[in-house]
C-alpha cells in the first residue's frame, strides 16, 4: 500500500482539535470517515487510474 498524505484545511484542524479536546469518540469516527478516509479514498482511486493508463500503452 503506498504512502498516502492527508490535508487538513484550517477548519479542519480546529474540528479535530475540538474532538480531541472533548474526548468525543463518535465525532472522531465521523471524522475520520468523513474526511481522513475520502481522502485516502480518493488518492488510492487516482493511483489505479494513473497505473492502468501506464498499462493501456503496451
Amino acid at each position: 500500500m503506498q504512502k498516502v498524505n492527508v490535508v487538513l484545511d484550517e477548519q479542519q484542524q480546529n474540528e479535530l482539535k475540538m474532538i480531541l479536546v472533548d474526548q468525543d469518540e463518535k465525532a472522531a469516527l465521523l471524522f475520520l470517515k468523513e474526511i481522513i478516509w475520502k481522502q485516502i479514498q480518493a488518492s488510492s482511486q487516482k493511483a489505479l487510474r494513473g497505473h492502468l493508463e501506464k498499462g493501456s500503452g503496451d
